[in-house]
């Protein structure tokens, strides 16, 4: 496991998953991301039994940017059918938690953007602070990728 999320397990056998891109000061979906939100949804799944929950949250401002740009910007069409597959295991992700069969609920914190309002739309229930600072939205409209 990485430091991109924390996995924590209280008393109350409710698993906190906490996201915190080490370095950035925004959490994105970047290669880092990817690998420790699949050690996470692989150990729930295995844990299943014995976890009553899952909460998802952030230790930045924002709960998630959403895309990492920067990797975005280098996919050509070489690249294609690579970036295409990990999308789809991005979704899968996703898909997991939804249908982990335990309660997940995201406490939105921040700005919750692209990725990340998916990450939110992925969990069955939704709580978000009352500030300025929460959007929530695909912003990504806007730059022709839908």
């Amino acid at each position: 496991m990485t430091d991109a999320i924390r996995y924590e397990t209280g008393q109350d056998r409710i698993v906190v998953l906490t996201l915190d891109m080490p370095g950035q000061s925004a959490n994105t979906m970047n290669a880092v991301y990817r690998e420790a939100m699949a050690a996470c949804v692989a150990r729930l799944q295995a844990g299943k039994d014995s976890i009553a929950g899952v909460i998802i949250t952030s230790a930045k401002h924002t709960f998630f940017a959403g895309g990492d740009l920067n990797e975005l910007i280098k996919v050509g069409k070489p690249e294609a059918k690579a970036f295409y597959d990990m999308v789809l295991l991005l979704k899968a992700q996703l898909r997991a938690l939804e249908t982990l069969g335990k309660p997940v609920v995201a406490a939105i914190n921040g700005a919750a953007l692209g990725g990340g309002w998916e990450i939110c739309l992925a969990c069955h229930h939704r709580v978000a602070l009352d500030l300025p600072s929460v959007q929530l939205g695909l912003p990504e409209v806007t730059l022709g990728l839908l």
